[in-house]
């Protein structure tokens, strides 16, 4: 099965109502589908999650210095996969004071 066919996954699967399992459950999703549903019609367009924390990279000895990693994650994706590292996209590295 190719990586194509999982991306519709949120669209093709049925799941119980009750229970939130993807972020395709979520109000967040479902108001985005309501907001824009020429986009929502095509279950092959990409949701993305951007993602952020900071750390320090040197601990305690580097209490001056900071990273904030930027990563972008496809949602549309089954549970299982959206969250492995090979579908997980540095896609910037913030240095800070």
């Amino acid at each position: 099965m190719t990586i194509a066919s999982h991306m519709r996954w949120h669209s093709e699967n049925q799941r119980d109502p009750n229970i939130m399992c993807h972020p395709s459950d979520g109000e967040a999703w479902k108001h985005f589908d309501r907001m824009h549903p020429e986009f929502s019609q095509d279950p092959r367009n990409v949701r993305l999650g951007l993602c952020s924390d900071g750390f320090s990279p040197f601990g305690q000895f580097g209490k001056t210095y900071s990273c904030w990693p930027i990563i972008l994650t496809p949602y549309n994706l089954p549970p299982g996969m959206s969250m492995k590292k090979e579908f997980m996209f540095l896609i910037v590295l913030i240095p800070g004071p």
